[in-house]
């Protein structure tokens, strides 16, 4: 019972989080509430018996992710002129979206229906990889995608610095 509970209290977080990093046009608010979601989802993870995973969320989204984000916002200093991209939907950009999602849907659940699966294994999966396992394959055989990962999100971060450099010293 105290599960179930708890289920649906970090799902409604995570949804309602989701909702208003959409909804909220100060930036840092989205991050903050972008922040909610994503400790919402680590305590899903926890509660589906992934510890793991839930710690990886926490490391490297809202430890690494989200605070690249915050410092971009931050340097940026999207308060004056507004948020740069907030862009009003037309009601026929968002009717033809509404098309391609509902036929995506009904695409899905057709082809469900048509090609059944078959040869799926009965019972639960077994115990995954662990965190020496990952940690492993992570820092042996992917070591240079890491790198060029974190070197790719350094160039980023360096690149906003020097657009809000020039961007200050015209004005």
């Amino acid at each position: 019972m105290m599960n179930t509970l708890l289920f649906w209290a970090l799902a409604g977080t995570a949804a309602a989080s989701a909702l208003a990093v959409v909804v909220f046009r100060n930036p840092v608010n989205g991050v903050m509430a972008l922040l909610v979601n994503l400790l919402a989802t680590a305590g899903l993870y926890l509660l589906m018996g992934a510890p793991g995973i839930a710690l990886f969320q926490v490391i490297l989204y809202v430890g690494a992710v989200l605070v690249l984000f915050l410092f971009a916002v931050m340097v940026l200093d999207w308060k004056t002129g507004g948020p740069p991209f907030v862009v009003p939907l037309k009601p026929l950009t968002a009717g033809a979206a509404a098309v391609v999602l509902a036929g995506g849907g009904a695409a899905f659940l057709a082809g469900n229906r048509l090609f059944p699966r078959t040869g799926l294994p009965e019972g639960p999966p077994g115990p995954g990889p662990g965190i020496r396992e990952i940690a492993l394959d992570l820092f042996t055989r992917h070591l240079l995608v890491f790198e060029l990962a974190s070197v790719l999100l350094l160039a980023a971060a360096v690149g906003a610095v020097l657009i809000v450099r020039k961007e200050r010293k015209r004005s």
